[in-house]
């Protein structure tokens, strides 16, 4: 597969591991993991995958400032920041806040952010609603006093930043050589490009499990045009025929939405801690993981089914006191 230019940033590949306890205590399919999380400590995620491409271009076009935008406990910013600080590059990063000013302490992936040095800017909802505008004006600022910017999108989300899990899928698919069919990739959708990229690589290697995103707070409507609008700026002599016939988005589960959770949602993320020991935070994987043990016991996977659940990171998020929950 030809992919662009890329950086190593990641350990990689992600251990596939079978979770047998959590299998049998949701009595429904043989569940696998793919193991994200394990990208490495400060960088865990999905979002490291990205990087690479974006790092690897910024540095290819002499780059010196990394500018991009996330919520105030992004684990994109947060990987962005400690990912820069080792290869030379500042990083200016837009967070989002309810009243566009600092959280009222510093924790999580918002204290790493300001460890790895990071120029943090808060903005409030409204000013976030104009993110990429607000990034090229931080972007002009920086090329006003002679610097560099390179811009990469919320999640790193976009044409580029997609290749990173167009590689993942091939990273995947040799891991499931010899294991039995997946019913499903089943993951966390949202800013669209770990979607726009799994089906993306799913369609160019023939991959018979549907990729399936979990979305944890948009709708599905709203987080396929975010993916189509990545496809159709990716597209090109190298695209693949149909990468939608490899998609289902699925949006029952998003519940009061992004970075909230009811007390029922947090006992299975606890629940599935203690089966398994992994971290999930309650905004993304903690949700998915949540709507695919709901489509189980509705009946959407059973036994002798297989099903791969891609952890994409956020373990940080554990140590966020209050972290958006309705407890």
């Amino acid at each position: 597969m030809n992919l662009p230019g890329r950086l190593s940033l990641a350990r990689l590949p992600t251990p596939l591991q079978r979770m047998d306890r959590l299998s049998e205590a949701w009595g429904g399919p043989t569940i696998w993991v793919k193991r994200d999380d394990l990208t490495g400590f400060e960088v865990s995620g999905n979002k490291i995958r990205k990087l690479e491409f974006h790092l690897a271009a910024a540095r290819e076009a002499g780059a010196d400032t990394l500018v991009t935008c996330g919520a105030a406990q992004s684990n994109h910013c947060r990987a962005t920041a400690l990912a820069a600080a080792p290869l030379g590059f500042k990083t200016i990063v837009l967070l989002r806040t309810a009243d566009g000013g600092p959280p009222a302490r510093s924790e999580a992936n918002h204290l790493l952010m300001e460890m790895a040095g990071a120029d943090i800017r808060y903005v409030t909802p409204a000013e976030y609603a104009r993110r990429d505008s607000a990034m090229e004006e931080a972007a002009e600022e920086v090329r006003a006093a002679g610097g560099a910017p390179w811009v990469i999108a919320e999640g790193a989300s976009d044409a580029l930043g997609m290749w990173g899990f167009v590689a993942a899928i091939e990273e995947l698919a040799a891991q499931l050589e010899g294991l039995p069919p997946m019913a499903a990739v089943w993951h966390a959708a949202s800013s669209g490009g770990t979607t726009a990229g799994m089906a993306w690589g799913a369609d160019l290697l023939g991959m018979e499990a549907p990729v399936v995103g979990c979305c944890i707070g948009e709708t599905a409507g709203e987080v396929l045009e975010r993916v189509e609008s990545i496809w159709a700026q990716a597209s090109g002599p190298g695209a693949p025929p149909d990468p939608g016939s490899r998609l289902t988005l699925v949006d029952a589960h998003v519940g009061l939405g992004y970075g909230r959770a009811t007390p029922e949602e947090l006992a299975i993320g606890a629940d599935a801690t203690r089966l398994t020991g992994m971290l999930l935070d309650p905004t993304y994987t903690g949700k998915a993981l949540v709507g695919l043990k709901r489509e189980i016991e509705a009946g959407r996977y059973g036994v002798g089914d297989h099903v791969v659940f891609w952890h994409t990171g956020g373990g940080f998020a554990a140590f966020v006191e209050g972290f958006h929950v309705v407890r």
